[in-house]
Order: structure tokens, then sequence, then C-alpha cells
């Protein structure tokens, strides 16, 4: 989902709204926190955890709040525009996150809503890097990821700290377990605006939901992800100029630049075959499947992890999406294999990360992503039915296609 990038922003202390509640304090379930104009949430419902520990709520605002909203305006020949923006909490001690929500604008009604967001997700700017950041403006256009990620270490350059897909809700971490985020640490929010249903001002804000690591007792959760690359030509009785490989990638290149169809090309390459991955040869994909087997390695941890929850991500022509967890079995072939998630019917509006049985991966072993797709639903979709025909690839856009999946874990064995 998010893989690129173009730079970091400077920003101030302001575009965030701390919020502190204490367990002497908490009298409700839900804890007011001052609401955005036209946004569709003004409560935060507070985690279980926060009756007995203290907790701060974050509100991350973007930077045109307090004019009214933000006009996301797309490239030229683009419906999609990628926009971060870069906010300094001042966290003077470690933290857990332990929740998180966020609240889309809504530009229609309760019972027809209009949302133009594909996504958003808070990326976690370690203390190093926040010098880069003080030299460049609030906000900057970042397809991708906020950094660069050329290559699959990209994957994972900047943590996760929290994210929201159409369908999520209030998101509350397993008991026992929460995101760790260290002192004097900043974050971006990066907000997937898909121009196809809306063209209005957004005000939608994020909240995060912490507490003090050095009290807290939980058990850090990290995310790993996983990916294999969509090829989904045009459907049989569709025509057009986009129906080529080489000038759908062209056109690519033109919505979000030639660094696009570079990590396009590298990730066909992964999926043959690297070291981080088992290497299937040609035969990873077909005309509406993709599929990827990747290999637990040190750059994900240096001995075995937990997982917790298996999250699944595709655009509109996803049908389903599956993640296999095969031990040792590099060719994911055998007996062995656990299924770790089926979703047997995938629905863009209503994504999620889906809790599993605590489940141990070693080192070496083997986890294989396989989507598959309808390709012509393009035509019948609403967002799509307009556009033209293409050869489907990874894009960035909602009218392109990606096979996602991040794994919720803890590091060791039964942890």
């Amino acid at each position: 989902m998010n893989l690129r990038s173009r730079r970091y922003l400077s920003v101030f202390s302001t575009l965030a709204v701390v919020v502190t509640i204490t367990p002497s304090l908490m009298t409700s379930a839900s804890t007011v926190v001052p609401a955005q104009a036209h946004t569709t949430a003004t409560t935060i419902p507070m985690p279980v955890f926060c009756k007995t520990h203290t907790c701060t709520v974050t509100k991350v605002a973007i930077p045109e709040a307090s004019a009214g909203g933000y006009k996301p305006v797309a490239p030229a020949g683009a419906n999609d525009l990628y926009r971060c923006t870069y906010f300094d909490p001042k966290f003077l001690q470690n933290q857990m996150i332990v929740g998180s929500s966020f609240s889309p604008q809504n530009h229609g009604t309760a019972a027809k809503p209009v949302i133009e967001i594909h996504h958003a997700i808070l990326y976690q700017v370690p203390p190093t890097m926040k010098s880069t950041v003080s030299k460049l403006g609030k906000s900057w256009t970042c397809f991708g990821s906020p950094i660069d990620a050329n290559d699959v270490a990209g994957l994972g350059a900047l943590p996760w700290a929290a994210a929201w897909a159409p369908g999520a809700t209030q998101s509350e971490r397993p008991a026992g377990y929460g995101n760790s985020v260290p002192a004097g640490s900043g974050f971006a929010l990066q907000i997937h605006y898909n121009l196809l249903a809306s063209k209005a001002k957004d005000n939608s804000y994020m909240n995060i939901i912490t507490t003090p690591a050095a009290t807290s007792g939980l058990t850090q959760l990290n995310g790993w992800q996983i990916v294999a690359p969509p090829e989904l030509p045009c459907p049989a009785g569709s025509t057009g100029k986009l129906c080529d490989k080489a000038a759908s990638l062209a056109d690519l290149a033109t919505r979000f630049g030639q660094s696009a169809v570079s990590f396009n090309n590298l990730i066909e390459l992964v999926c043959q075959g690297s070291a981080n991955t088992a290497g299937i040869g040609s035969n990873w994909h077909g005309d509406t499947w993709t599929s990827c087997i990747w290999r637990m390695g040190p750059s994900v941890s240096s001995g075995p992890i937990t997982l917790h929850a298996v999250g699944a991500h595709m655009h509109l022509l996803g049908k389903t999406l599956s993640v296999v967890l095969c031990h040792t079995d590099r060719t994911c072939a055998n007996t062995s294999q656990t299924t770790a998630l089926f979703v047997n019917n995938y629905n863009f509006d209503n994504q999620q990360s889906y809790p599993v049985a605590p489940t141990v991966v070693n080192q070496g072993d083997y986890v294989k992503i396989t989507c598959t797709y309808d390709p012509t639903l393009r035509k019948f979709n609403p967002q799509t039915a307009k556009l033209a025909p293409r050869y489907i690839t990874w894009g960035d856009g909602s009218s392109d296609e990606m096979c996602l999946s991040t794994l919720s874990y803890s590091v060791g064995a039964n942890t």
C-alpha cells in the first residue's frame, strides 16, 4: 500500500491536541475530545486498559484544520493523491500505543456516505531523522511511503504506528500488547485521497491513545508487510491502448512517477526468486491471481516471532486473499502448512485486520500470500466504470491493484 516516497516535512506541535486521562478521572467509556468541523466522530471509546492506567489521547489534525479543511488535487491525468503531514507529539518518555481511531470526513449523509479517503497510515519518524524533517515544509506528496523505498527493505523503512481503511473502526490493541514509540519520535500521517467519488475539502483526523511504556507492562507489537504484484490483462471483449502492459506502465509513471514502475518491476523479480523469498519462477501469477512466498529472516526478527493478527488489502477488483504459513517447505506444497487467514469474499468497503490464535513463525520459515481478482468488475464499479480498460498492475491508485497483508507480531515464541 505504501512503498515509495517523496520527502519528509517539517511541522509543529500545534497540529496535535493532547488530552490526558488518568484512571481516577475516567467516568465513562468515552472521553470527549475537541472535534474538527464536519467530521463524523466527536468521542473516543477508551480501551479497557485505560481504566487502570494513565492514557493520553493525541489528536492528529492536518495543517488546514483551523481553516476549514484541505482540498486535494490529483496530479494531471490521475485520480489519486497521497499526502503526508509530519507532527511532533513531544513525547518525553517512551510510550506504548494501546488504541487508535481515524475519523474520515463524510461529504454525503449517514445513509449514503461519500468518503474520498482510500486509507490513512500513521508512520513513526525516529528521532535520528527529525533533523532532516525540520528542513522541509508542512506537507508533501508522498505516493508510496513517506520515504524512499526502492528495495525490499523499504517495505519496513518506517514502522506503522496506526492505520485505517474503509470499514475499519476503533482499533484497540490486543490485551497485554502495544506499539512502542521511543521518546522524541515524530509521526508522519499519510492520507490517500481517491477523487473519483468526491473533490470536496477534507478535515479528517486521527487519534492515538498512548500510555507510558515504563509502567505499562505491555509487550511490543511489530508489523511485517508481505506483498504480491498483480498482473491482470484486460478481460475478453475489452480493448484499448492501455491493455498493452508497456503502455499501462508508462501511464502509471505519468500518474505517480517512474519509481512506481521501478517498484512494480522490483516486486515482480522478488516473487520470481531472491534471498527474501522462496522463488517460484514464472508461475507466480495468472490472469486473475497473483502469489508470492516470503521467507522470515533477520530483517523481521533474529529469532522466532508470534503472530497475533493478519490484515488483508486489495483494491476494487479483489475477490479473495489468503496467507499461509508454510513453515520449512519453500514450495508451500506440503500438508503441514497452516492457513493464517482466508478472506473468501473481499470487500473494499469493509477492510480489517483479523485477530488470529497466537502462532509461532521460526527463522527460515516461509509465508505465502495469494490474491484473486475479477477484472470484469472494473466496468461495473461506479468509481471505475468510466475509466478506459487497462492492464492492471501494482499501483498507488484505487483504479490500480495491490495484494498486501500486514502480519502483526511480537518477538519470541509464544510471547
